[in-house]
């Protein structure tokens, strides 16, 4: 069994401030991603836009999700010596929050990586091709079939994202308000 540690001890607040800070970084970093896709495509450059969704791709590899991960550790740990883990408290939120955070992690890994990852592939397919020749659009019936593709994943990816969104949002609520957190003493 784990000692029990409390806000105060030195270990639990040091542990609790790195908890916080993966949070930040790692659910903070998701916010901006989309921001600078949709700036990217403001600008009508599908070289930027590529070049953007690979960033953002490589670094969100870094900076949100290994930081995401360290947020289911370190709040399992804080479980762990907490005095969470006696029988005395309530873990109605913690169970609140692990579920949340394996529904947000099913969505994130099973859904929106991999159609963010196609989405990419499209953006280099069409990329490879090179502009269209002027009046190619008008004679061949329309934008080649990866442009629609593209703009189908894309509304994928906005509903992924704003999902993701709002489970953060539901993870935050609970830490915060603590449903069910009673002591039984």
């Amino acid at each position: 069994m784990l000692a029990t540690l409390n806000r105060g001890d030195f270990g639990y607040d040091i542990l609790l401030w790195i908890h916080i800070l993966t949070a930040i970084v790692g659910f903070g970093s998701t916010f901006v991603w989309p921001a600078l896709a949709a700036k990217s495509r403001k600008l009508g450059n599908p070289v930027v836009s590529l070049e953007v969704s690979r960033m953002s791709l490589d670094l969100g590899h870094v900076l949100t999700t290994y930081f995401v991960y360290a947020v289911g550790v370190t709040g399992l740990i804080l479980f762990g010596i907490g005095p969470w883990h006696t029988e005395a408290v309530s873990k109605t939120w913690i169970g609140i929050a692990i579920l949340l955070y394996a529904i947000a992690l099913t969505i994130s890994l099973g859904f929106h990586l991999p159609n963010l990852r196609a989405m990419l592939g499209l953006q280099e397919e069409l990329g490879a091709m090179g502009p269209p020749p002027q009046s190619a659009g008008a004679a061949a019936g329309g934008p080649p079939p990866q442009v629609l593709e593209l703009q189908e994943r894309g509304k994928r990816a906005g509903m992924y994202g704003g999902i993701l969104h709002l489970l953060f949002a539901l993870i935050l609520l609970d830490m915060v308000f603590k449903p069910g957190f009673l002591y039984f003493h």
